[in-house]
């Protein structure tokens, strides 16, 4: 019988990264027991600034689409477009979000998502949209959830 080689690479799979979002959130937990709330949201901004430097780029050159672009695919990736309405204009990106996937699974498990959890959404969203330019508000949060209505907008100078 001939060898056979199956010639496979990281690539060749899909990828889901549920466990990303317990892991993640365990670790916010011991900075936020460790350090406090200022701990946490401080973590997520020196996160935030490094990990959506690439992305903040592409905002302040092609504006508002750029965001909206990369929150579809995140959520095209969570597999969970359906709970993910988006609105824009020229001044304005207004998200909703009828259920986090991301609590929704850690919830399916068994894990209860940390105090610190809801920081995921408003300081690193805060973040980029500091480092881009433009205002950011958190319009509502619902931590069993996490659904959530948030909007980027254009400040004024």
């Amino acid at each position: 019988m001939a060898k056979r080689i199956m010639d496979r690479r990281a690539a060749d799979n899909k990828y889901l990264h549920r466990d990303f979002h317990v892991s993640g959130d365990v670790g916010i937990q011991y900075v936020g027991e460790k350090y406090g709330d200022n701990g946490v949201k401080e973590y997520l901004r020196r996160f935030a600034t490094s990990y959506y430097s690439v992305l903040i780029l592409d905002i302040k050159e092609r504006g508002l689409v750029a965001l909206k672009e990369h929150i579809e695919n995140i959520y095209e990736i969570e597999e969970a477009r359906e709970v993910l309405k988006t609105s824009l204009t020229n001044e304005e990106l207004t998200v909703e979000v009828s259920q986090c996937p991301a609590i929704a699974y850690m919830n399916s498990i068994g894990h209860t998502p940390s105090k610190w959890y809801i920081e995921t959404t408003r300081t690193v969203n805060e973040t980029i949209a500091d480092n881009a330019d433009l205002g950011f508000e958190l319009i509502y949060y619902e931590t069993d959830t996490g659904k959530s209505a948030y909007r980027f907008f254009r400040r004024c100078f």
